[in-house]
């Protein structure tokens, strides 16, 4: 798993995060929002109108479920971005230049092949960059500490987008990490349209698991739910035999809202890149 300067404030970040969002979340009821821990990666370019991700252990739900299903984007950026410019501490050009994430992937320090650089530092456990050749990108730069940091340049940034707030107010703001001022490396696809089943209302939010997956025998050890009124218990994860069983098969969705298809997406709601974003312009 890949190392970022979120690993250590994440539950921190994450309580203060909510504070921007409905205050629903706080019950965790079967239809609640919720806010996807992945949106804490700066790093992270969004969701994939495509997929379904299942957050089985969601500290805002009570049924520990937070549903990502069939959602494009980010919760917390409802219109994208494009992906800020960065910068080198020392180089000139940016006036504020911060940094924006690291990157430091586990190995096995019996193992230092795992590493592109052959070093795996022994404390840590972690890969040592020697150079920025031992980085993702010439973008990144590698550290006296052995760890790469990406820096993104604030000069232009005129805040954060707030989900909360409307369409004019998110104009030309950046997507940052909930709950900071800190903004996300990547470029990011605008939600799906406003009046379709995908956006973050209608796609994201608390669940439980109602039943397994098709073609599976029934499972009387597990504690299955009732959806509420409202919801219908549909499939989400087909059991193809990878992953943990009990997070496949059926959920509680909005009535309605079954995944058909990438037309389902609709009119996207800013920033829009065809070999990106799933939806029209």
């Amino acid at each position: 798993m890949t190392r970022s300067i979120l690993s250590g404030l994440l539950g921190l970040l994450s309580v203060v995060a909510m504070a921007s969002l409905p205050s629903a979340c706080e019950s965790g009821g079967v239809g609640d929002p919720c806010l996807p821990e992945d949106e804490y990666d700066p790093q992270f370019a969004g969701f994939k109108v495509t997929e379904e991700n299942i957050e089985s252990r969601s500290f805002q739900c009570q049924t520990r479920i937070c549903l990502v299903n069939h959602f494009q984007g980010r919760v917390s950026c409802p219109r994208g971005q494009e992906a800020p410019p960065t910068c080198k501490p020392g180089e000139g050009g940016c006036e504020d230049c911060k940094p924006s994430g690291t990157y430091a992937p586990d190995c096995d320090p019996a193992k230092p092949e795992q590493c592109l650089s052959g070093v795996c530092d022994a404390a840590g456990s972690f890969c040592r960059c020697d150079g920025p050749e031992d980085c993702p990108s010439s973008d990144w730069v590698c550290g006296d500490n052995g760890v790469c940091t990406l820096h993104i340049c604030r000069d232009n940034i005129k805040g954060c987008q707030d989900p909360t707030k409307s369409a004019e107010e998110n104009e030309g703001k950046a997507c940052c990490v909930p709950g900071t001022e800190d903004p996300v490396a990547s470029p990011v696809c605008g939600q799906c349209a406003g009046d379709s089943n995908r956006n973050a209302e209608q796609a994201v939010y608390c669940s439980c698991r109602c039943g397994v997956a098709e073609g599976e025998d029934e499972d009387p050890n597990f504690n299955f739910c009732e959806c509420p009124q409202g919801f219908e218990c549909a499939e989400i994860r087909p059991n193809v035999g990878l992953g943990d069983k009990n997070i496949t098969g059926k959920y509680c969705i909005k009535q309605g809202s079954q995944f058909r298809g990438e037309q389902d997406c609709g009119q996207v709601q800013g920033r829009y890149n065809s070999e990106q974003c799933e939806g029209s312009p």
